[in-house]
């Protein structure tokens, strides 16, 4: 019996790109190699709005004459409340920006590219979780101005 060899082979038709699939192809280059500047700029500016807030909320602490407010105790509870969504916003942040080592086959376009999108994947949910925790903590910053504001002044 003789077995005859079929190649594996597929055959597909393909055309030369148009204008607009080259500037969709582009497009998409440069998302894909802007997004890790952008992850890394935003978890920066939340690093910088995180310790500026956490410096004045230091400071007022520091102050030699508290003010009477800082006595009430659902001030202290919401204030200890911003101060820890605060660090943990900046944590997180300094997660997306911290420097890593990256061990992968130099020759490998495939590994290249799952350690990008994992590395991207990474720094995205770092930098979300910093935004959502800040906002958590910008919004409990609101409550005890109001809180402060309303009710004890």
């Amino acid at each position: 019996m003789s077995e005859k060899y079929e190649p594996d082979e597929l055959f597909a038709d393909s055309a030369p790109l148009t204008p607009d699939d080259e500037r969709l192809e582009k497009l998409f280059d440069e998302l894909e190699t802007g997004s890790l500047k952008t992850l890394e700029d935003a978890a920066r500016q939340i690093i910088t709005l995180a310790t500026t807030l956490l410096g004045a909320f230091f400071g007022l602490l520091a102050l030699k004459d508290s003010p009477a407010y800082l006595q009430f105790f659902e001030v202290k509870i919401i204030g200890a409340l911003t101060l820890c969504a605060f660090l943990t916003a900046l944590l997180f942040a300094l997660q997306a920006v911290t420097p890593r080592r990256y061990d992968f086959p130099r020759a490998s376009l495939s590994a290249k590219r799952q350690l990008l999108a994992a590395l991207l994947t990474r720094k995205r949910q770092a930098v979300q979780q910093a935004a959502w925790i800040f906002g958590f903590g910008a919004f409990l910053l609101l409550l005890a101005a109001l809180d402060i504001l309303f009710l004890r002044l």
